[in-house]
């Protein structure tokens, strides 16, 4: 199992690119294998979770509310084949903490993203 951890410092887009940046990010962990990334200042808003379609990953997503500032924001990206491995949906802290638990092998494995 490979897990990483990247600061991509924002997945909002903009009107100029032609390409989603959660499309990006999820091809690019693709291309190096990577099972469950945690992705920091995502300054995604609100608790939520998508996948991305054609790159085979689920993203969890934990940010401030709608109507405050985009700071700070965490997301996990899970390999849609680990989806049935999870022990619960991922939780959110903060918007800078959150938590994953999946079992392997008949242990329970916890990974934080701070």
């Amino acid at each position: 199992m490979t897990l990483a951890a990247w600061n991509v410092r924002t997945l909002l887009d903009r009107g100029d690119r032609h390409e989603r940046r959660s499309a990006i990010i999820a091809r690019e962990l693709g291309g190096y294998g990577v099972d469950i990334a945690a992705l920091s200042e995502t300054r995604l808003s609100g608790q939520t979770q998508f996948k991305e379609i054609g790159a085979g990953y689920r993203d969890f997503c934990q940010g401030y509310p709608e109507d405050e500032p985009r700071h700070g924001g965490v997301v996990f990206a899970v390999r849609s084949s680990l989806l049935k491995s999870l022990q619960s949906t991922p939780h959110g802290i903060s918007t800078r903490v959150m938590t994953l638990q999946l079992c392997l092998e008949g242990h329970l494995a916890t990974i934080i993203s701070c």
